[in-house]
């Protein structure tokens, strides 16, 4: 992970992110950051469109914005870190997806809430969204997450294709240039299933992929997924939680209505959601 794309609506919420992304960055040894913010002008109606110049106006208003967001990180960045700043009206799917190709193993960092009203609102169009449909890694931060050096990653590992969905590569990387330790957590409420052949065989399979890491194993149980894995995560100190964007429906069962408020105010973990592959385990 070379690049960190920090998309920004200049909210409180966004600020924070970046400000997260920045710190991050001087302990991943980061070297480009890139801010993105991505504006609406008026679509066709019978109200005549915008002029040239007004469009133009609203692009550079949003560029010394982002300006400003720079350098309101900047002493949070280690001194030999570049910028990029980016503004234009493609949907923010499409310019963060248009970015991300353009630069070198990069990931998209975002705040979890902006500007809409409606915290679930916001969560369903924008984060989700953003989670699915990108194909490069997706950093969210809480609202109150404060960085601190992270020590602990949590992996939430489901037991199912192992070793052919598990994104090895890119985890391993990223906690290696933390220098963290791997939390390898399997969460389930139906203790038979960890002894049933198929789980023995993905227990097996699991332990192929990461047992040459600094890493440790461990299985609850929890009739909820998602806060189970988040409790755990509280519980041993850890700094980012990293998902695998297929099990259990992990991401719209995290940010559900129902549960969007208890886990607003009981977490401050900053999720990193992973694509899942297809890898076989090594021989």
């Amino acid at each position: 992970m070379k690049t960190i794309i920090i998309a920004t609506d200049f909210s409180a919420s966004a600020l924070n992110a970046a400000r997260y992304a920045a710190s991050l960055s001087t302990q991943l040894n980061v070297k480009q950051i890139v801010l993105y913010h991505s504006y609406e002008l008026p679509t066709a109606t019978e109200i005549p469109f915008p002029e040239n110049r007004d469009a133009h106006a609203l692009n550079e208003k949003c560029i010394s914005s982002l300006h400003n967001l720079q350098a309101a990180i900047l002493d949070l960045c280690a001194s030999d870190v570049s910028f990029e700043i980016h503004a234009n009206d493609n949907p923010l799917i499409m310019g963060l997806q248009e970015l991300s190709e353009h630069y070198a193993n990069p990931f998209v960092v975002i705040g979890i809430t902006g500007k809409s009203r409606g915290l679930t609102a916001l969560i369903g169009s924008n984060t989700i969204s953003i989670s699915k449909n990108l194909t490069v890694p997706v950093l969210v931060i809480p609202n109150e997450s404060n960085y601190t050096t992270i020590k602990n990653v949590v992996l939430s590992c489901d037991l199912k294709e192992v070793s052919e969905s598990s994104p090895v590569d890119a985890i391993k990387s990223f906690v290696h240039a933390l220098s963290a330790k791997l939390l390898l957590l399997n969460v389930d409420h139906n203790e038979s299933t960890h002894f049933n052949p198929d789980s023995i065989t993905e227990q097996y399979n699991l332990h192929k992929l990461w047992d040459n890491e600094t890493s440790e194993y461990h299985y609850t149980d929890n009739p909820d997924i998602a806060l189970g894995i988040m409790e755990f995560a509280k519980q041993h100190q850890s700094g980012i939680v990293i998902i695998v964007a297929r099990s259990y429906g992990f991401f719209e069962g995290l940010f559900h209505k129902s549960m969007t408020r208890k886990l607003a105010l009981s977490t401050q973990l900053p999720l990193l959601i992973l694509k899942e592959i297809h890898q076989k385990v090594p021989q």
